[in-house]
């Protein structure tokens, strides 16, 4: 898929449904609220200038509230905007 302007693609990073605690507590993903990472999978022209190291696969964090889903081949992925990209892994 093409981006267009200033939008990059992301996919989230999937984890285990459930993880233990190190009390032995298991933790599902809903009780999970941390903000969860996500993957590049494709970025603008532009993007890709302006920000060489943001490259196809690099995890990155950044606001998913400010990201519009979308299902990519069957799997769910979001384009935002570079700017609510906030880090580079």
């Amino acid at each position: 898929m093409k981006m267009l302007h200033r939008n990059v693609l992301v996919a989230e990073i999937e984890e285990g449904v459930d993880k233990v605690s190190t009390g032995g507590i298991i933790l599902t993903a809903d009780i999970d609220k941390a903000i969860k990472p996500g993957v590049v999978l494709s970025s603008s022209i532009s993007v890709a200038n302006d920000f060489p190291e943001l490259s196809v696969g690099q995890e990155v964090y950044l606001d998913w509230s400010k990201a519009m889903a979308i299902t990519v081949q069957g799997k769910k992925a979001a384009i935002v905007d570079v700017q609510f990209i906030r880090a580079i892994v």
